[in-house]
């Protein structure tokens, strides 16, 4: 049996490759119709997710259901490449279609749900089912809930055979346009050993600051999550390295373990790539990827710097020296020998995304920038031989995750046709309005909430697709511009990974740290503090979202400073350190005039901002002078 999953692997290799091998040359020679793109794209993601469970199943039983769920999926695909013309000409439009149409429609989207359930556990799935019974015996609920009724033939012609929408819609057309050349992109860096150039410039970066082992977990973090942009692979790839690293200089378990969540979580609102989900806003809000990654450049910039402070008042308070611990960093000439090797395939991205190029072009360049980069590189070394059997495992992996996601945005393509079928994406939005009286705090809030929710053991695409689906809509109706309110939802959709009691990026990060799982999710909800005010600044004050109002590059970087100084503010109350350890009376002061602050950038009114700043300067001339005092004190007594 074990050869037999040795030759598995093998033929998971092969057709990773082939998988991707196509989606390159896709991108620059159309090769098939666009919704026949689609199915040899989810064909290729269905059977790798199957191999894979197949690999990975512990008895025979298992395996050989693996292996009917494999078989019935090419079967599936194939029979839409046979009936194409008839589908998508004459039975799909009219909706007469056959026995054995509705079979293949109805093994499609059970297979994709089932792939889903293997790819990331039970919670979406049970969503997905939950839909799909909603469509089909809505009819039977009273009231404003009450669906129109919808005949077997007619939802199975919504979700498949129609071929215009449901699993063949835009998500899936995002998936095998971009998001997978994008994931596959992402193992490549971290095959050609971005990881370990990333940590050991955040050592280099952390190595003169107490909490040195933290800013590096923070920086590496940041940059290996923009490329990444899953949260549990950031942990699992980073923390690693930067978990024990933070124990050894004195951190708690817990608080190492939160610290590198919270840090790989960011990663997801990180540009210039920011993950799978972005290029799916990107798509809803009818916007340029170029603006979101602009966009998104100071809040994630932001959060980044609020773990970082935590961080290093924590070590204060701690009374952390880590100076000692950084033996591995870079020189200068080291530096710049290899940064053009991770950092040359990333400024490219950069550089075609804003010149306009779809974000198809630029990432195919991306990938020949990278390999053709690092293979000079070896080649100049002398170990492109010993390279290039390392590289093979990272294109199946890479293969696989994007496989994943893939299945994923299949399921969330019969979603959207139920929410836009029984009329449910208006009748939401329309509830949520009359709940919250006009009021657009209490929308956000209510939105958040459900955002949370439903992130909760979900993959972040499909936390943020389901609620943008209802919650946009909602918000703009009440004034909120269109990318806004698609940031709103996003960033609650990515953080839902460190919010209580399902805070999915404290599981691997807790296990690293040998801490309970609790209380390292509850410690990174407090280390991440930031992310759950940064969607009401997009909308309060979008002048934090460069590009977004014409109040100028100015006003955006003064709304940021002031924000930063309200987030040291809270984050001291949260440490209870300044310059020095602070009472509890001075926490609530302190935490007070964070908050004041925040307020003032909400509200935008002469009488708080005075208050505020006035407050802000005197609380921090009071702290300085206090520790002063007890600096001279001390140094008396040592004499």
């Amino acid at each position: 049996m074990k050869l037999f999953d040795k030759y598995v692997v093998a033929i998971m290799t092969v057709l990773g490759s082939l998988m991707i091998l196509y989606h390159m040359i896709y991108t620059q020679s159309v090769l098939l119709e666009p919704t026949q793109h689609q199915n040899l794209h989810i064909m290729f993601a269905l059977s790798l997710v199957y191999l894979m469970s197949f690999s990975k199943a512990k008895s025979i039983p298992q395996k050989l259901l693996s292996l009917c769920l494999l078989g019935l999926s090419i079967y599936s695909t194939s029979y839409i490449f046979i009936e194409y013309s008839e589908l998508q000409e004459i039975r799909g439009p009219i909706g007469m279609l056959t026995d054995q149409d509705v079979i293949v429609g109805t093994l499609l989207v059970l297979l994709c749900i089932e792939a889903s359930r293997r790819a990331f556990g039970l919670a979406f799935p049970l969503v997905a089912v939950c839909f799909i019974l909603y469509c089909y015996f809505g009819h039977k609920l009273p009231g404003a809930i009450a669906a129109p009724e919808i005949s077997y033939t007619e939802m199975i012609t919504t979700f498949v055979m129609g071929l215009s929408g449901g699993l063949y819609g835009s998500t899936l057309s995002v998936s095998a346009n971009y998001i997978f050349l994008f994931v596959v992109f992402g193992s490549l860096l971290s095959a050609t050993g971005a990881s370990q150039f990333f940590n050991r410039v955040g050592a280099a970066a952390g190595r003169k600051l107490a909490g040195g082992p933290a800013i590096s977990a923070v920086i590496s973090s940041a940059l290996v999550g923009s490329i990444t942009g899953s949260s549990l692979a950031n942990v699992v790839t980073t923390g690693t390295f930067t978990i024990p690293l933070m124990k050894k200089a004195g951190y708690k378990p817990h608080q190492a373990g939160a610290i590198e969540a919270a840090a790989s979580t960011g990663g997801q609102i990180m540009p210039p790539v920011m993950g799978a989900t972005a290029f799916v806003l990107a798509e809803m809000a009818s916007t340029p990827y170029v603006e979101v990654m602009t966009a998104a450049f100071f809040p994630a910039l932001l959060y980044f710097l609020s773990i970082g402070i935590y961080a290093q008042l924590q070590a204060k308070k701690l009374r952390i020296d880590s100076s000692s611990l950084f033996t591995d960093v870079y020189t200068r000439k080291q530096f710049f020998r290899e940064a053009p090797l991770f950092l040359g395939p990333l400024g490219i991205i950069m550089l075609l995304l804003f010149l306009g190029f779809s974000p198809m072009f630029t990432v195919f360049w991306a990938v020949v920038a990278l390999l053709g980069i690092n293979a000079l590189a070896l080649l100049r070394e002398g170990r492109i031989k010993e390279a290039i059997p390392a590289l093979i495992p990272e294109l199946r992996d890479g293969a696989v995750t994007g496989s994943k996601i893939a299945v994923t945005c299949a399921v969330l393509g019969p979603i959207v046709a139920v929410m836009t079928k029984t009329s449910l994406g208006i009748r939401i939005p329309s509830i949520i309005n009359l709940l919250c009286d006009g009021n657009v705090l209490i929308a956000l809030v209510i939105t958040a909430l459900v955002c949370i929710l439903l992130g909760m053991g979900v993959p972040t695409l499909a936390a943020y697709l389901m609620v943008a689906m209802v919650g946009v809509p909602a918000l703009v109706n009440l004034g909120v511009p269109v990318l806004a309110a698609h940031m709103y939802v996003f960033i609650f959709a990515v953080f839902s990974s460190i919010t209580p009691p399902v805070a999915t990026a404290a599981i691997p990060a807790a296990g690293i740290a040998e801490a309970p799982y609790m209380v390292t999710a509850f410690e990174a909800f407090k280390v991440g503090f930031v992310a759950f005010i940064i969607p009401f600044f997009c909308v309060f004050a979008p002048e934090i979202m460069l590009g977004q109002t014409d109040a100028g590059i100015f006003v955006s970087i003064i709304a940021f400073l002031w924000v930063l100084v309200a987030v040291l503010m809270i984050s001291m109350s949260i440490c209870g350190f300044t310059f020095m350890p602070i009472s509890m009376p001075a926490r609530f002061v302190t935490f007070g005039i964070g908050i004041l602050m925040v307020a003032c950038a909400f509200f935008r009114s002469l009488w708080l901002l005075l208050p505020a700043l006035g407050l802000s300067v005197a609380f921090f001339i009071h702290q300085f002078m206090a520790y002063k005092s007890l600096s001279s004190a001390d140094s008396r007594t040592a004499v």
